[in-house]
């Protein structure tokens, strides 16, 4: 450009007449290259700031989905769907600049109009086909992440559900059971009593083990969804219950390892893993 506008300048002393039209095209060419140059600042730019969101993107894939194993506790629960919740935030932040930076990458292959082939040929890695085929890859991946993160979100809230229910549940009957307990103890000391308070007591007794016999499956769904089936946390709580004296009233109570052997199949089901190939990794 610096050897075009001195030659130019030259014509224009000699002959100003006739180096009129070259001083013309060389400030045309000029302005052009100055428009060639500027896009191609903005499309560096633009790969630069997908560069970036590349990163972020694959660190919330690693959280996403390598996350750490679930227990079949409430409080730890509660734990794993607010860390999930965090990186679904940063997800959505994350979608934000994306499509931010797709809007600007149309928008900058709208001004290129007739000078995208000379771009193209300036810098060919980075020219704007790349930039909006990698832009809407970004895209793709990121949606199926937030897929991934919402359906962890909704598995998680449903063993919320089912783990509440059972630690409650065991909760309540362990204070009943303490009450019934006490009561047998008492007619123990009192002796024989014609009365229908026995009667009633192992009436009692039935239908606490009925509420037993829902736990322990409770306790298997729950195993089950958390992949716990090797540790000992629900089998021992319900054992701790069902070794109670009252139960002598009504007949032992069922095995606890019974119970949950022969409780129903998984109702919660852990979700699909995916990928790191499915997210577009």
């Amino acid at each position: 450009m610096g050897k075009l506008q001195r030659i130019s300048a030259q014509l224009a002393e000699l002959s100003p007449e006739q180096g009129a039209p070259f001083q013309q095209r060389c400030q045309a060419v000029e302005e052009q290259y100055s428009a060639i140059r500027e896009h191609v600042r903005q499309a560096s730019t633009l790969m630069g700031r997908m560069d970036l969101l590349l990163e972020c993107l694959e660190r919330l894939q690693s959280r996403v989905e390598n996350p750490p194993a679930v227990r079949a506790e409430a409080a730890h629960l509660r734990e794993q769907i607010s860390e999930n919740s965090l990186a679904l935030g940063e997800l959505e932040k994350l979608g934000v600049a994306l499509e931010t930076v797709r809007s600007q990458g149309a928008e900058l292959l709208a001004r290129l109009g007739c000078l995208a082939g000379t771009l193209q040929a300036l810098m060919p890695v980075s020219g704007p086909a790349v930039i909006q085929e990698r832009t809407e890859q970004l895209l793709g991946q990121w949606s199926c992440l937030r897929s991934r993160g919402e359906e962890r979100q909704s598995w998680l809230r449903g063993l919320l559900v089912l783990a509440d229910q059972f630690w409650q549940g065991l909760a309540d009957l362990t204070v009943t059971l303490a009450d019934t307990q006490q009561m047998v103890l008492d007619l123990e000391e009192a002796g024989p009593d014609p009365s229908p308070t026995p009667q009633a007591l192992r009436e009692e007794i039935d239908s606490l083990q009925g509420e037993l016999d829902t736990l322990g499956v409770l306790g298997s769904e729950l195993m089950s969804s958390c992949g716990e089936l090797d540790r000992p946390g629900v089998p021992r709580s319900l054992d701790e219950v069902s070794d109670g004296p009252c139960w002598g009233w009504a007949g032992p109570p069922q095995a606890c390892g019974a119970v949950l052997g022969t409780a129903p199949g998984v109702r919660l089901l852990s979700p699909k893993t995916v990928t790191g190939s499915e997210c577009g990794a």
